[in-house]
């Protein structure tokens, strides 16, 4: 077998010389097991197969024989194919760095990438508070192990290959393997596009993926950071240089992040991802701390961000869920009333466009308006920002989306009835003239009085004089809620005149 440096990609030659008898029966039963668990629907036909058979179908050997990359992660220590380099090396060090224990694992990389994480020491520590409280692990060794296997099929095999995990007691634990890192940040594989250009060991990233042992999506750090979050501890630190990448995970959940993370159940991963940038006095964009203050995450004091205790502070997670109307409605059943500043709170909170304060103010006042207008709540008292809100009263409901108007209100305003008058304005409409209804248009412009007679209207019904009802009118449509109410089923004896 020749240098690796002479390969583009070195991992998928053929090795000469050795056939199945050189991989270790342990390996290939354990790479078996995974198989059968990330391919179910494949496990009983997996099971017919011969070693070589199995491998050839995984991805592994090539035209029916090994390749390097089954070498790496199969082969027997003693075969004598890899350099003594390409290992795994495990080292303790104690608070103030000093080494206090060391272990190197050689071998298949398959099963020595287990051994390895089997060392690190775990614990358990509380979150969350009150009821909320819950146990879980310092790490989670799924993700150690998703770290490692990272390392093992994208390192840089001409540097060494050795993969190191540096456990410092009770602090952290690092992973770190040779080579250079893609140009693009580690944050950016958590919200931006699989990277389309080809990674380095192209074949042995197929293999393992073909074995089910790495994820074929290319999600690896997403998930580092999902495991972080999903357990409230901070995310992971990628150290990377040109010929050196390194992932640390914090084992310690301390100060007003881990409080605040704690107190509010509201928080998703990118915001987590922000107030790790902050409690590490890491750069984060004006725009994102404004963002996270109007949420109450972040206080500023003398134009410093800094992350808020919880302290005293209202808990805003029963109110993201759900649909906007939903969370207001919640709030006015915990509280009686609300106003327009608690609505936009609400808004504030749920916030995911990055609104100004001033744009989350005129869409608290519309939809309040929206609200009213399909009875679900109603004025109590007050004006503009004063005004208080109640849920609506029984007695009203929604006019049909049939009477529903894009672009125009109409008032359906009753008169005393005056035929000959009305015969003589709109003579086509004398059905109209017999129920004594007029109709009168005002365009929403700001400002804008009522129109004349309209000769375009819709009856709504035989209506009581005296009863306004806004809502109907020509050019209607539906999907925009513009109308006004109309009493329930059998309560028109409140209003004189209906049928």
């Amino acid at each position: 077998m020749e240098a690796p440096g002479l390969y583009d990609d070195w991992t998928g030659n053929v090795v000469n010389g050795i056939d199945v008898r050189s991989l270790d029966i342990g390996a290939v039963r354990a790479a078996r097991a995974a198989y059968r668990e990330r391919f179910p629907d494949r496990s009983e036909e997996s099971q017919g197969w011969d070693d070589a058979t199995f491998l050839s179908r995984a991805g592994v050997f090539k035209r029916g024989k090994p390749t390097v990359a089954a070498v790496i992660l199969l082969g027997k220590q003693d075969a004598g194919v890899l350099p003594p380099s390409v290992c795994i090396r495990w080292r303790l060090l104690d608070p103030d760095g000093t080494l206090q224990d060391s272990r190197t694992f050689q071998g298949p990389m398959l099963l020595a990438s287990s051994q390895a994480v089997s060392m690190v020491r775990n614990w358990t520590c509380q979150i969350g508070t009150g009821d909320e409280r819950r146990q879980v692990s310092a790490y989670r060794n799924s993700s150690l192990l998703e770290a490692v296997r990272n390392a093992i099929a994208h390192q840089d095999y001409s540097l060494g290959g050795t993969v190191d995990i540096v456990e410092r007691e009770s602090e952290s634990v690092t992973v770190v393997s040779r080579g250079s890192f893609p140009q693009r940040s580690p944050e950016s594989f958590i919200t931006g596009p699989i990277q389309a250009k080809p990674p380095r060991n192209a074949f042995l990233v197929s293999a393992m993926a073909g074995l089910g042992i790495v994820p074929a999506s290319g999600t690896g750090i997403r998930s580092m950071y999902v495991s972080q979050a999903s357990r409230r501890f901070p995310m992971p630190d990628f150290d990377i240089s040109d010929d050196r990448v390194a992932v640390r995970f914090p084992g310690i959940r301390a100060g007003a992040y881990a409080r605040v993370l704690d107190v509010r159940g509201d928080v998703d991963l990118r915001t987590m991802m922000d107030l790790d940038r902050l409690a590490k006095l890491r750069y984060v964009p004006d725009r994102r701390v404004r963002s996270l203050a109007r949420r109450g995450l972040v206080e500023i004091m003398d134009g410093v961000p800094c992350i808020a205790s919880g302290a005293g502070q209202e808990v805003l997670s029963a109110f993201v869920t759900g649909s906007e109307e939903d969370a207001v409605l919640s709030l006015i059943d915990r509280n009686g009333s609300v106003t327009r500043g608690d609505v936009a709170d609400i808004l504030a909170a749920r916030d995911s466009k990055e609104l100004s304060p001033e744009q989350v103010r005129v869409k608290a006042t519309n939809l309040l308006q929206s609200m009213r207008k399909r009875g679900l709540v109603e004025k109590a008292d007050g004006s503009t920002r004063s005004a208080r809100y109640v849920r609506a009263g029984p007695g009203m409901r929604r006019v049909p989306r049939s009477f529903e108007r894009v672009g125009f209100k109409y008032n359906l305003r009753l008169r005393p009835r005056e035929p000959e008058r009305h015969e003589r304005r709109c003579p086509r409409r004398r059905s109209d003239a017999d129920s004594g209804m007029h109709l009168l248009r005002q365009p929403l412009s700001r400002g804008a009085g009522f129109g004349r007679f309209g000769h375009s209207h819709r009856r709504v019904g035989r209506l009581g004089w005296g009863d306004d009802i806004q809502g109907c009118g020509h050019g209607l449509r539906q999907g925009r809620s513009r109308g006004g109410f109309l009493p329930l089923p059998g309560e028109e004896g409140r209003h004189s005149g209906f049928a």
